[in-house]
């Protein structure tokens, strides 16, 4: 299944008992249409308040109903704010999360206090410079251990590859694209309020080439709801 969300009324992608999630809304939709217990699996468990326009997630069932009849179906029994957009069939050994080869997220900023975009959008009262932020892109890149721009799980695996990060600027906006093989948690939100830091000189872009080697210092998450989970390449 490719499926959009707008997050800020859920708490998150997985599920939680008493919460309102994204996953276990679309269980109670899927179990309803076909008479079983459903788990989903997802490419990635976005964070209370983050959107996704290509979430991508898999189940295994029994049921024969017409794939366009479980879309309708699911798309029938959750709130406005879920769409299933397309729905196929995969191999047995398909995973969403471990088959998946890159994720890519955008960061959308705005640097106007527009009431239409707050939801979307993180304001950002000093304007961040968007070519001091290229000259430290370069060191955020590659394999990597990103413990120090995330909240760790427990004895997680902190190692991720960065593809490519990307910054642009359209008058009042600014878009930051993170693409990579997995993103731990608040990870890219890490990224972006580290950049965005960057922008307003409170780390220069020395310090960032040295970052993973000293010890931790204090960072800025960026807020939730400018996250958006766009696509799942596999």
């Amino acid at each position: 299944m490719i499926i959009e969300y707008e997050g800020t009324r859920f708490f998150g992608w997985q599920y939680q008992p008493n919460r309102r999630t994204v996953q276990g809304e679309l269980q109670v939709a899927l179990r309803k249409i076909t008479g079983e217990e459903i788990k989903l699996t997802a490419a990635g468990r976005t964070d209370q308040g983050v959107h996704a326009l290509g979430q991508v997630a898999n189940f295994h069932t029994d049921c024969h109903l017409p794939l366009l009849s479980i879309k309708k179906g699911a798309n029938s029994l959750v709130g406005d704010d879920i769409n299933v957009r397309d729905i196929t069939v995969a191999p047995d050994d398909f995973n969403s999360r471990f088959s998946a080869k890159t994720k890519v997220y955008h960061y959308n900023i705005t640097l106007e206090p527009s009431p239409f975009r707050l939801r979307y959008y993180w304001f950002v009262k000093q304007i961040p410079d968007v070519l001091t932020i290229e000259k430290a892109i370069p060191s955020l890149v590659g394999y990597r251990d990103f413990e120090k721009l995330s909240v760790r799980n427990g004895s997680d695996n902190t190692m991720c590859n960065v593809y490519d990060i990307t910054v642009t600027r359209e008058g009042s906006m600014i878009r930051i694209e993170v693409e990579g093989d997995r993103f731990l948690r608040k990870m890219v939100r890490g990224i972006v309020g580290f950049l965005v830091d960057i922008g307003r000189a409170r780390f220069s872009v020395a310090e960032v080439e040295d970052f993973f080697d000293k010890p931790k210092r204090d960072i800025n998450f960026a807020p939730p709801q400018g996250l958006f989970l766009v696509a799942v390449k596999y």
